[in-house]
């Protein structure tokens, strides 16, 4: 019998390098803030040329724009397509919320909250990158769904935009403020699973028909 090949997909060097750089940034933005974090602390976290970082991204706020767009990427692609979602709305509300707060419930998205509330005010661009390109984008790729799932007669509701933006903050609204002022409950995980079953059971008394 012919030997079998194993056959490994590997990352073209440029994404693995553009990853590379975020990484770094990501680590330079939450130690520094964002008035703090300058491109020669991430050229030299990340080991790349000054070239490379602004080929990629052209200053510090595209590199603050990405690692913002990289995160909700994380959150929008398991939700699923609003075109081809399957039937079951509750159980699909309940994946979404889950993957949602394993997001925005991490480290480093916790940081990121922290410093667009820290430096909003002096960084008034940021801050509306931070929510363009973040907690509105989701809040539509939801809404979508919602307006989906409504025009196939699964649920019923007025206002699919208003009530993505309900879910998602009902989902870890007080989790997520918890988390940012560092009192978290001692058991996280059942703290967060607790929001979720509620959270779920309420929207869905709401909006089934």
């Amino acid at each position: 019998m012919p030997a079998t090949a194993t056959v490994r997909r590997t990352r073209p060097r440029g994404e693995v390098r553009r990853s590379q750089i975020l990484d770094a940034a990501t680590e330079i933005f939450l130690e520094n803030g964002y008035g703090g974090a300058t491109i020669d602390l991430v050229v030299e976290r990340a080991g790349a040329s000054k070239a490379t970082v602004y080929s990629f991204f052209g200053g510090k706020d595209g590199l603050f724009a990405a690692i913002v767009e990289e995160r909700v990427e994380r959150i929008v692609s398991a939700f699923g397509d609003p075109e081809v979602v399957h039937s079951d709305v509750l159980h699909a509300l309940a994946h979404i919320a889950r993957r949602y707060m394993e997001v925005v419930m991490a480290p480093d998205a916790v940081g990121f909250n922290r410093l667009i509330i820290a430096e909003g005010i002096r960084f008034p661009e940021l801050a509306r990158t931070f929510f363009q390109l973040g907690p509105e984008r989701t809040q539509a790729h939801l809404a979508g769904m919602l307006s989906v799932w409504r025009a196939r007669g699964l649920i019923r509701l007025d206002d699919p935009q208003l009530a993505a933006v309900q879910f998602l903050d009902s989902v870890g609204g007080d989790l997520h403020r918890r988390a940012m002022a560092g009192i978290l409950p001692k058991n996280l995980r059942a703290a967060i699973q607790r929001s979720i079953d509620h959270a779920v059971k309420v929207f869905w008394n709401g909006i089934k028909v």
